[in-house]
This record gives structure tokens, C-alpha cells and sequence, in this order.
């Protein structure tokens, strides 16, 4: 009977389509061997053999009830532990990386041959180092950054450094998966935000559930794709990412909870339909594809508007789209942010930054501006302004630009994006 499992088991491995992947924080996983490099609390007798055979068997119990295919790990003494973890938690491969003197390291389990693995050391900074290993999976490559950058209360420029050092590392990636507690919550002020064309999983899920750290609800550890794997061959799938939350883990097992997510072989986005930017205008529209052209950009997103001429808001942290690119994409999540309905998560398709086609068969006209709703963008419209508004079809409208002092009297204006501030609609303007 055991080998009749083992073989079904093997079987399912071989022809696998989906890959789950995984991050854990363990703290501090240290053997029963004193070296020196120990923090102090396991230099005493507070720590022995059995407690770490005890928390051993604890990180096992998460990792087979969490079953992932490969798995970064945080905190992690030496390759020594990794091994004995790997064995315990039926691992045939894995890699470890620390540098000289320092408590814990960094690794990698894997069910999957890792070919290839590389280690980028932070420059001028005592912290940990970044592991590279390239795991393959049924034909495709997937090049895994397992880092822990720097603590928050660490100086800021030993932070930037680790993050400048990951960007350098995964500046020519195929496939490339960020791994890790990377002590930076998800939000404008991440570290890596500037990451052009990389999607941070924790924009799938809402807010109030954004939280792998124990102590507070922060999201400091992170699962990151390259925009190979947001595709349509080995490709992230949708709805799979989350917080691993077993009812059986207490503080004794971690400070910090398991992210995983999967990756798929399977057809995914052929299946999304397609709708038009005027009917996924709702915080219940259901996953669509939908096609536009970027008509208005900000520092945080961009307004993307299609043929039915309505727009909607694409919040994005480093948008570098130019105006008049043609985006086909899957509408992931959309969101209600202070009266205005925005897309908060966006998986691309294509992207033709050459598009020539004329404007204004994207912009709402004026004459229709009272059924305008926030990411609509009127225009050529003539403003007569007086203390900061403007009434245009017997509504209205309080005008705001970031760029220039709003001067009363008549402007002619191209482009206006219809808004919602704090209540009132609003135009915001070049």
C-alpha cells in the first residue's frame, strides 16, 4: 500500500501544471551546537537539544500541512538545519546561504532539481546576503531572490542598499520570483516599489488582510513576480495567494506566517471575458478583460478610457506608461477609494506604446458631463473659473490642478478628469 501512494504521489509530481510556492520566517532556528555566532538567549541553557529537535518538528508540521513545492525560508542557522528540516519535511533539494560570523542565513526547499544558484552579497552592510536558485519545472525555469532585508530599526541607507542590491540582481530575469522577509510593508513606502513591471501578490487582497507579521499587522514578507509569470504560459493564478493561518500555530512556532501562491500551466486568462470600462465600473464586477488607451497619468497610476469613452483610475505605484500607450490587461480587483472607483490590481496582456489613433474617440464629451463618474476624461472644454469652480451644465465642479495656480477667469482646457473630492465632483486639470 506505501508504495502504491508513493507511486501516485510520484506520478502527480512528474505531470504537475500547478507549482505552489511559499515564504516562511521561522526565527531563529538554531541547532544544539554552540559556534559562537549565536544570539545570547542560545549560548545558555535555555536552549538544548530538545527544544531544537521540538522546533524542528514544529516548522516541519507547517511546511507538510502548507505543502508547497518550494519554499523560502528566513532565519535558518546553518545548512546543517536546513538539511535536517528538508529530511524531516520531505525535501529532496535545497541551498542555504549566510555570511561569515552571522547568527542565521537564508535558503531554499525544493521538490524540484535546483540547477543553478548564485549569492549577491549587500555592499558595506552586516546583514544578510540574497540567494539565487533557479529551480526547474516541467520545461520552464524560475529563478527564485530569497532575501531578509535589514530591520526597520536599522539605518535607512543599509535598507536601500539591500533593496538597490536586489534590483541589480534581478535586473535580467526570466521568470523571477522575490522571496522573503523583506522588513518593509507593502505600501508607498516599500522598498521596492521602483520595480518596473513586477507585481507584489499583496495587491490581491484587500487591506484589512494584508498582514504576515504576528507582533502588528504588517505585510513585511513578500512574494513578487516578474512580468513573465502575469502571462499566459507559466503564469500566476488567480486567487491564490494568501496568508497560511493554520489553527495549530501559536507564537511558539514563529513571530511570522507562511505566504503562499501558485503558478499554473493551465489556461487561465482565455477564460476571463471581455467587457468594456463602463461595466466594470462596480466594486462587485467580477474579473474581465478589458482594452483602453492611457489618457492621463499622475505619480501614483494612470487613467486608461476606451471606446464606450468611459475611464477608470489604474492605481499603480511607478507607472511608466506614456500617454496614448494601448493596454490590453485582466481587470484583477477593483476598489472603492474615497468615492472613486479604481483599479487596484491589473494583470497586462499587451502593451503598444506605438498606438496611433485619435484621441477623442476616448474622451467623454462635454455635452455628456452630467453623467460623467470619477476616471471619466472630458474633452476640450472651455472653464469659466471663479474662486476655484466652475459650473458647466448647471452642476458644479471644483477645478484643481497639481501642476498650476487655478486663476479665475476663461480657460481652455484639453483634457479634464472627472473626480470625486470629499463629496463633490471635481475636475482635476493639467
Amino acid at each position: 500500500m506505501r508504495v502504491l501512494v508513493a507511486l501516485i504521489f510520484l506520478f502527480s509530481l512528474l505531470f504537475s501544471s500547478e507549482l505552489k510556492i511559499a515564504t516562511y520566517n521561522v526565527e531563529n532556528l538554531f541547532d544544539d551546537k554552540i559556534s559562537g555566532s549565536e544570539y545570547s538567549d542560545f549560548k545558555s541553557n535555555r536552549w538544548n537539544s530538545a527544544k531544537y529537535q521540538q522546533k524542528l518538528r514544529k516548522i516541519s508540521r507547517v511546511l507538510r500541512e502548507l505543502n508547497a513545492d518550494v519554499v523560502a525560508l528566513n532565519e535558518i542557522e546553518n545548512e546543517n538545519v536546513i538539511k535536517e528540516l528538508a529530511n524531516l519535511s520531505g525535501y529532496k533539494f535545497y541551498k542555504f546561504a549566510t555570511l561569515k560570523g552571522s547568527p542565521v542565513g537564508l535558503g531554499l526547499l525544493s521538490r524540484y532539481r535546483i540547477s543553478d544558484s548564485e549569492i549577491y552579497v549587500v555592499p558595506d552592510v552586516k546583514t544578510r546576503p540574497i540567494l539565487m536558485s533557479r529551480v526547474e519545472f516541467e520545461g520552464h525555469s524560475i529563478e527564485f531572490f530569497i532575501a531578509h532585508f535589514p530591520a526597520a530599526k536599522n539605518h535607512l541607507k543599509h535598507r536601500i542598499a539591500a533593496a538597490n542590491t536586489m534590483k541589480k540582481a534581478v535586473k535580467n530575469s526570466k521568470n523571477g520570483v522575490i522571496l522573503g522577509d523583506l522588513n518593509s510593508n507593502y505600501g508607498y513606502k516599500f522598498l521596492l516599489n521602483e520595480l518596473d513591471g513586477w507585481t507584489n501578490l499583496w495587491e490581491f487582497l484587500p487591506s484589512y488582510q494584508r498582514s504576515s507579521y504576528k507582533n502588528g499587522k504588517s505585510a513585511i514578507d513578500h512574494i513578487i513576480l516578474s512580468s513573465d509569470l502575469m502571462g499566459e504560459k507559466l503564469h500566476y493564478k488567480y486567487g491564490s495567494f494568501g496568508v497560511f493561518k493554520a489553527n495549530f500555530i501559536d507564537d511558539s512556532y514563529s513571530d511570522h506566517y507562511p505566504l503562499y501562491a501558485t503558478l499554473s500551466l493551465q489556461e487561465d486568462i482565455k477564460d476571463v471575458p471581455s467587457k468594456l470600462i463602463s461595466q466594470i465600473k462596480s466594486v462587485n464586477s467580477n474579473r474581465a478583460k478589458i482594452t483602453g488607451v492611457v489618457m492621463y497619468k499622475d505619480k501614483n497610476g494612470y487613467i486608461l478610457a476606451d471606446e464606450s469613452r468611459r475611464g477608470i483610475y489604474i492605481f499603480e505605484k511607478n507607472p511608466s506608461l506614456p500617454l496614448g500607450t494601448r493596454v490590453e490587461a485582466v481587470v484583477n480587483r477593483v476598489e472603492d477609494y474615497k468615492g472613486n472607483i479604481e483599479i487596484t490590481s491589473l494583470s497586462y496582456i499587451a502593451v503598444d506604446t506605438d498606438f496611433k489613433s485619435d484621441e477623442g474617440k476616448y474622451l467623454l464629451d462635454k455635452n455628456d458631463i452630467n453623467s460623467a463618474t470619477s476616471g471619466d476624461v472630458i474633452g476640450d472644454i472651455i472653464l469659466d473659473i471663479k474662486g476655484g469652480f466652475a459650473t458647466i451644465s448647471k452642476n458644479k465642479f471644483k477645478i484643481y490642478s497639481p501642476n498650476r495656480h487655478i486663476n479665475d477667469g476663461k480657460i481652455s482646457v484639453k483634457r479634464a478628469v472627472v473626480w470625486n473630492y470629499k463629496g463633490q465632483k471635481e475636475l482635476i486639470i493639467e
